[in-house]
């Protein structure tokens, strides 16, 4: 027999996960919390702003009332954007019925530099918390495409149950107790696809990319292992397999935009798409750190005056090639 789980947030990575555990026989109630969106999910059963083409099952119910589906179900997943979960949350906090919860959404709060469990237990207990990352492209998971990904958490019970409840042959789960690991990778990974974007505009080829990643990967470690992150995390799915994953696909809406960039100029680029590029604050947020505790990140430096103070990305990319020589 299944659980009723609630999804709150039904952008991509929610209905791909709506799609995914319904086909496990699960009960799924999918939150949309914009009247109008909701109204447009019910009448075709699609986002057609954000994941067009991918229908959501009619097994699925949709609500536009987070009381009502917390009230019903067993398990929650929480995948709204980053700047809507402390909103969601507070929300949450008088609802919630202590049931076992997955973070899925990825990336730093804009204003505090925070995590999303970190944000999670200024209102909740973080017994029942789990956090959810690695290479999980939506559109592959909604079409059925063998991936991995890890579920870190304080509490192994929980680690463990959220493991049983989501692995299939189609999606591998792996289980950790590091949760800033797992998150920090998460969202490091958005800013570094933004150059590997960049890459991909100005056609640099493979050997700029593969030397890239590398050395965002570096840092990735660097930053990560300051904030209390485990190094060989980054080495693993919310790390290494996430970056690969954003840095290449054509699906990634970061490695898009730092291609956009490039081809179309960033303003013509955010006008046109209606797509939320996380890794723009999340840039932000980790230059913000890096100069807070003294940490180098170069490749973070120039993707921020790319972003903010309208850098020339090849002039970017002479800067890091010509800087002070190190040992790797």
């Amino acid at each position: 027999m299944g659980k009723k789980i609630g999804i709150l947030g039904s952008g991509a990575w929610g209905i791909s996960l709506a799609i995914l555990l319904e086909k496990l026989n699960h009960k799924i109630y999918l939150w949309e919390p914009l009247k109008e969106n909701y109204e447009i999910l019910i009448k075709k059963r699609e986002n057609v702003d954000y994941f067009k083409g991918v229908k959501i099952p009619y097994s699925v119910e949709i609500s536009n009332s987070i009381k009502e589906v917390v009230s019903e179900v067993e398990v929650l997943i929480v995948v709204v954007r980053s700047a809507f979960f402390r909103k969601t949350i507070k929300l949450l906090k008088n609802l919630y019925k202590n049931q076992p919860v997955i973070i899925g959404t990825k990336g730093l709060e804009y204003k505090t530099d925070k995590r999303m469990s970190e944000i999670y237990e200024e209102f909740l207990n973080g017994d029942n918390l789990a956090v959810l990352s690695g290479p999980t492209i939506a559109k592959e998971i909604a079409e059925g495409y063998p991936t991995a990904a890890v579920i870190a958490s304080k509490n192994e019970e929980i680690g463990r149950f959220f493991q049983k409840l989501i692995s299939c042959e189609k999606f591998r789960i792996y289980t950790s107790k590091d949760i800033i690991g797992v998150e920090i990778g998460g969202a490091f990974k958005n800013v570094i696809a933004i150059g590997a974007g960049i890459i991909d505009g100005l056609s640099l080829g493979i050997n700029t990319k593969a030397s890239y990643l590398t050395r965002g990967l570096n840092e990735m470690i660097k930053i990560g292992v300051f904030l209390g992150g485990e190094e060989k995390t980054f080495r693993g799915l919310s790390g290494l397999g996430d970056l690969i994953t954003t840095s290449f696909s054509k699906y990634s809406r970061n490695r898009s935009f730092g291609e956009g960039i490039v081809k179309i100029g960033m303003e013509e680029y955010l006008k046109k798409t209606k797509m939320v590029i996380e890794g723009i604050p999340t840039t932000k947020a980790f230059y913000t750190l890096s100069k807070k505790y003294g940490i180098e990140l170069p490749i973070t430096n120039s993707i921020y005056r790319i972003l903010y103070k309208r850098g020339n990305p090849e002039k970017e990319i002479k800067r890091l090639m010509l800087r002070e020589l190190k040992k790797e």
